[in-house]
């Protein structure tokens, strides 16, 4: 009895070990790849609208930076932002500083000197005249006498001009050593910014800097938005197209507008090429202000009830564009899918996995919306695509 017991005992123990070694083999041996769990969308038909999202700011389409001829002090400042103004109102006045009051004096000076040395040369010329036709001076002292006369005239008129110039500017030629430069409103319209205080220096605008700003006049009545286009998607935007503007402050009020122009040359913003496109309000709204930032979408061109797939599902290679179309088909007895095609087996290499579930194809594009490609040709209605690279190994928090 005792050794009967033995020998079972023997026996289970071996159909364990043998159990244990299978289950390592099988462990370790090669695993069946699992098909690849990826998501799917089906191609449908649909609308493909071309969009060009942008973020723009609302803007006058005319104003007017208004600045002084002369550097000075403010010594009278009658606006405020906000403040509405007719042409030709005071805006600001301006006392010239030490040197531009002593170069203004030069000029009305350089006048009166001009206009005392032609006097007497033109008393001198008009004498030497009538003594040489009495011939009583000879026709040196008169050609000299003439040449004095011309060439003070030329001074004079000069001196003029330069004065002329001046006053032109803004700028009064008197006499009075405490006079003031008046700045104008150059339009009717809102002053939007008024960057200087009564008593604060200001710079002159010159051939060699660009002046201080006094104040910056605009005309209200028409708003439009400008916005930086990227160089990527300019090609998407001409000139008439529709636009939607919607403004952060007020989300929910949209205004119609239409692309009224767009740069000719490109500049760069934060190291990216964007061309400058204004775009015209339909109707102007009391909720625009200057500088609100406005949310631009212009439409582009318009595909009404083609095939279409998710932006993502459509992939770049070498050779043009692949979808990859999960397949629906399976094998007959002798090996082969409804289509004729050879069905692809197991394979130990994992990278090939994908194979299982999807087939890659080419596809020919169209019009492509921030969601939607419009598909020409490769993909027919119903067909199911993936929407990630199947051929890309997961990361290991993606098969969690």
């Amino acid at each position: 009895m005792k050794k009967k017991t033995r020998w079972i005992v023997i026996a289970v123990a071996g159909v364990t070990v043998i159990s244990v070694a299978a289950a390592l083999a099988t462990r370790t041996g090669t695993k069946k790849p699992k098909e690849t769990d990826v998501a799917t969308a089906k191609v449908a038909v649909a609308d493909v609208q071309v969009e060009v999202l942008e973020v723009g700011t609302v803007e006058p389409e005319i104003k007017v930076d208004v600045k002084s001829a002369l550097s000075g002090k403010v010594v009278d400042l009658p606006v405020r932002e906000g403040d509405l103004v007719k042409r030709g109102q005071l805006l600001a006045a301006i006392e010239p500083d030490v040197n531009q009051a002593q170069t203004l004096s030069g000029v009305r000076r350089s006048v009166n000197q001009a206009e005392i040395d032609f006097a007497d040369a033109e008393k001198d010329f008009l004498a030497k005249q009538e003594l040489l036709q009495d011939g009583l001076v000879s026709i040196e002292l008169h050609r000299a006498a003439e040449t004095r006369y011309r060439s003070a005239k030329e001074t004079l008129d000069a001196a003029r001009e330069k004065s002329q110039i001046v006053a032109s500017s803004g700028v009064p030629m008197t006499t009075n050593p405490n006079q003031r430069i008046n700045i104008t409103a150059p339009m009717d319209g809102v002053v939007i910014k008024r960057p200087v205080e009564l008593g604060e220096a200001v710079t002159g605008a010159g051939s060699f800097n660009a002046g201080s700003v006094i104040a910056t006049v605009a005309d209200l009545g028409t708003m439009l938005v400008k916005a930086g286009v990227n160089e990527v998607d300019i090609g998407k935007v001409a000139l008439g197209a529709l636009v939607v503007v919607t403004l952060d402050a007020y989300p929910k009020v949209r205004f119609p507008a239409k692309v009224k122009r767009i740069a000719p040359a490109a500049r760069v913003a934060e190291q990216i090429k964007v061309f400058d496109v204004e775009v015209a309000l339909d109707t102007q709204g009391k909720e625009l202000r200057t500088g609100m930032t406005a949310n631009v979408s212009i439409k582009g061109d318009k595909a009404t009830q083609v095939l279409a797939v998710p932006i993502e599902s459509v992939f770049h290679r070498e050779d043009g564009e692949v979808v990859y179309v999960k397949r629906t088909d399976t094998a007959d007895t002798n090996g082969t899918t409804a289509k004729g095609e050879p069905k692809p087996k197991a394979t130990p290499d994992p990278r090939e996995a994908w194979k299982l579930t999807f087939t890659e194809r080419k596809v020919e594009t169209g019009l492509a919306s921030l969601s939607k490609v419009q598909i020409i040709s490769g993909l027919a209605a119903g067909e199911e695509v993936s929407l990630e690279d199947p051929t890309r190994p997961k990361k290991k928090e993606d098969r969690s």
